[in-house]
């Protein structure tokens, strides 16, 4: 690639004429340019290099060999390697932005659109390109002067991760070249790599000025780097599929490469260096320990022993621990007993599959003791309320990070310290998707040990996930708590090292015990006796529909006839949602009320909801539906407090949606089936009936392990967590202006809808669609339901 270091036309006089029409080399625009004001540190190209390096070499300081011990990787030869990448790969990850195109942008002389190429893309192809003068002093670097024999095997991951860190290098180069994609640029691309400021970086190492034609046939064409580099990738990622050692190196040095970024872009160095953040987040101070886990076991335990089911859990000895225990089996404290032996000296995340379940996961896993509450606090928030200066500043100015990405890099950066994550599964597939999210929150994702709950509730794409999670992550541990379908479980089993697996005997003194009655109602109209009968009992009813509408016409009744009743489902914007899921929470706990109280929900709480009710009315749906629901009824007994069972009420809907039919029909059957045993029911009717059915094929066979974190080779794109759903982001016309304002209001107002026809012509704002007014009526207490047209 010889052409690389041509002078486009230019004379040697001319070239320098170009870099001296820049005092200095900008990283970012900064508020105060157009005022004359010098710029901050933050905003210059070298400084922030130097920044991003500084926190990169502090993360491999506090993790690295953590890191290196999850992906099974001996530090005695990795850590050196790791070192050395991560500082190569910040030093370079911005290299790009000193061209003449860049520089001209972030002082507002040109649009963002007339940018030619994305600064990472030349970063990547200086580093690519082997007669690169940048490249020779990259190998330098990551070779020590000559020490060590493996700085091109590590430059190639490092060419990886800093095309990547921004996750717009596609293999078509259609987001990271607007030249090759749109045209309206210049003719010329100029880098300016012997700018004056670039010295304190090369040295005497780069004196050699490079320019790309930015026109198609051209000598120098940036489009003739294409297919060289398109090469150059697929032979680096065949290599990494015969090594895997390699392949673990190279994703975690992309995600790393990434978070380094955040941090040394996010803060104020006047105020506090990346390495003093960096370091005190990731302090060995800010790890679980065994001896916090046991405390929270005795804690939680009141003075009681673990049962013999639970300590099994905890003295598993295998990376991986299947339990398909039921609910209300003590698998919470087990997961900390767990913990004691499996996230000692690591972060701990407790994954769950919706934003309901993490809600309720965080006072079901964390808010009960004042430990728990301690291993959840961040002690980032002070040190963030720079930060956010720092990125309000960037926020303001056009062409740099807006709010949204503001908001992730906050909320990511105040995930590195706790001890005790509790999550959405989406933070942490986000990692092996390649979102944002999951790159920026690596350095704890890294060193964490992961409980699953809820992993049968996982569309392919999540259950997929996790299992290249477990692949990346050989060192890790992870505790799977869920009942797979056989078809999931024999996925699962083929995907893992069986060597490494254990699955853990339900306990029978639990599932044993008689929990249910079934009554299967030829008519939904006698529900009216159910609850005409329970609400001067003081009972605690339980209502699930399968669809909202029917929901809210279930609680617009009750409500009208002066009955405790509340409504939870999805059509509630997260400020509300909150207010009622703790609401129904509150409401079904007899220490706080023992008056009578109705929940009326749709399938959200099928796992969001831990509460124990007297009675149980449900839709008919899937059969793996109604276990999970059954699972609120009668909670709370065990061999030593047995209580009586209690009656499950089930009637057909009036459609099967969002079930199919086939599986409405399968239920009815089964709960036939389980009547005529004519006695109580237990959890192992439950499940041996349901392991019974016939299985449908559920498409695990098309299930791909495959992820764009680890098998893109140098390119990098994003990919989605969750398979692509019907269910819209909403955001009502009296919430627009504050949700243009405001990314967190976007949070707080959004409502999940499904999507309609009539919506295709409906604004578009960062994701989410504005309804028009008259639309869509919205209560607090019952959520959005579409107008009557």
């Amino acid at each position: 690639m010889r052409d690389l270091q041509s002078n486009c036309g230019r004379s040697s006089g001319a070239r320098k004429m170009m870099s001296s029409n820049f005092e200095y080399l900008l990283a970012k625009s900064y508020p105060g340019y157009a005022s004359g004001e010098q710029a901050p540190a933050y905003a210059r190209l070298v400084p922030h290099l130097k920044f991003v390096e500084d926190a990169g070499r502090a993360i491999v300081d506090a993790v690295g060999k953590k890191i290196l011990r999850q992906l099974d990787l001996d530090a005695e030869v990795w850590f050196s390697r790791l070192q050395r990448a991560l500082e190569v790969a910040c030093l370079c990850h911005d290299i790009g932005k000193a061209n003449d195109g860049f520089q001209r942008m972030v002082r507002n002389k040109i649009p963002a659109t007339q940018q030619p190429a994305r600064h990472e893309l030349l970063s990547a192809l200086l580093l690519a390109d082997e007669e690169s003068s940048v490249r020779a002093w990259a190998l330098r670097l990551l070779s020590e002067n000559g020490k060590h024999t493996d700085a091109e095997d590590l430059l190639e991951c490092v060419i990886g991760a800093v095309g990547g860190h921004h996750l717009k290098l596609d293999e078509e180069w259609k987001k990271a070249s607007i030249a090759l994609r749109d045209g309206g640029c210049d003719t010329g691309l100029q880098m300016l790599l012997t700018h004056s400021e670039l010295k304190n970086l090369f040295g005497e190492s780069v004196t050699t000025e490079v320019c790309f034609s930015l026109i198609e046939g051209k000598p120098n064409s940036l489009k003739d780097r294409h297919l060289p580099f398109k090469f150059g990738s697929r032979s680096f990622k065949d290599r990494l599929k015969n090594d895997p050692e390699w392949w673990r190196l190279a994703a975690a040095l992309k995600a790393l490469t990434a978070a380094a970024d955040v941090a040394g872009s996010a803060l104020s160095p006047e105020k506090v260096t990346p390495h003093k953040w960096v370091r005190a987040n990731l302090a060995e101070t800010q790890f679980v320990t065994s001896d916090k886990m046991h405390e929270v076991v005795r804690a939680r335990l009141k003075g009681k022993a673990l049962r013999p089911f639970q300590k099994a859990i905890a003295g598993s000895g295998k990376q991986i621990t299947l339990v398909e225990a039921g609910c209300g089996t003590g698998k919470t404290a087990a997961a900390y007993a767990w913990a004691a032996t499996h996230a000692n000296g690591r972060k701990l995340f407790f994954c769950y599959p919706t934003t309901g379940t993490a809600t309720e996961g965080y006072r079901d896993y964390v808010a009960e003791t004042d430990v728990e509450a301690d291993l959840m606090h961040s002690r980032a928030d002070v040190d963030l309320n720079d930060l956010a200066e720092v990125l309000d500043d960037l926020a303001e100015v056009k062409g740099d990070e807006d709010k949204e990405e503001k908001l992730i890099r906050i909320e990511s950066l105040r995930a590195w310290s706790p001890q005790v994550i509790i999550c959405t599964a989406d933070m942490v597939l986000s990692l092996p998707r390649n979102n944002r999210r999951g790159l920026y929150n690596s350095p704890a994702i890294l060193t964490g040990s992961f409980v699953f709950d809820e992993l049968h509730a996982y569309d392919n794409r999540m259950f997929a996930a996790v299992i290249a999670l477990i692949k990346a992550m050989p060192g890790a541990h992870f505790l799977l708590m869920t009942s797979l379908p056989p078809e999931r479980k024999s996925f699962l089993l083929r995907n893992i090292p069986l060597s490494q697996f254990a699955e853990m005997p339900s306990p029978i003194e639990l599932e044993e015990l008689p929990r249910y009655r079934f009554q299967l109602l030829s008519d939904k109209n006698k529900t009216a006796a159910i609850i005409a009968e329970a609400v001067p009992e003081k009972k605690k009813v339980l209502w699930i529909c399968n669809q909202v509408k029917r929901a809210q016409d279930v609680y617009d009744k009750l409500e009208a006839k002066d009955f405790p009743v509340e409504t939870y489902h999805s059509r509630f914007k997260y400020e509300h949602r909150k207010e009622r899921h703790r609401n129904i929470i509150d409401g079904f706990d007899r220490e706080k009320s023992d008056a009578a109280f109705i929940a009326v929900t749709t399938q959200v709480a099928d796992m969001s909801l831990d509460l124990d009710a007297d009675v149980l009315i449900s839709e008919v749906a899937a059969v793996s539906s109604l276990i999970q629901r059954l699972g609120r009824l009668n909670r709370r007994i065990t061999p030593e407090n047995k209580g009586t069972p209690r009656t499950a009420y089930f009637y057909k809907p009036e459609d099967a949606l969002p079930y199919k039919e086939r599986e409405t029909e399968t239920a009815l059957d089964w709960i036939e089936g389980l009547k005529k045993l004519n006695r109580p029911l237990n959890q192992i009717d439950l499940a041996e009936s349901f392991k019974a059915l016939p299985q449908e094929n559920d498409n695990n066979e098309s299930l791909n392990t495959r992820t764009n974190w680890l098998d893109s080779g140098w390119f990098a794109e994003p990919e989605s967590v969750r398979e692509p759903s019907v269910s819209v982001s909403i955001i009502l016309p009296q919430d627009e202006a504050a949700c243009r304002q405001s990314a967190k209001e976007r949070v707080r107002k959004a409502i999940p809808m499904n999507f309609r026809k009539r919506m295709e012509n409906w604004p578009e704002f960062k994701g989410h669609l504005i309804a028009p007014p008259n639309a869509i009526d919205y209560d607090e207490q019952r959520g959005a339901r579409w107008q009557q047209q």
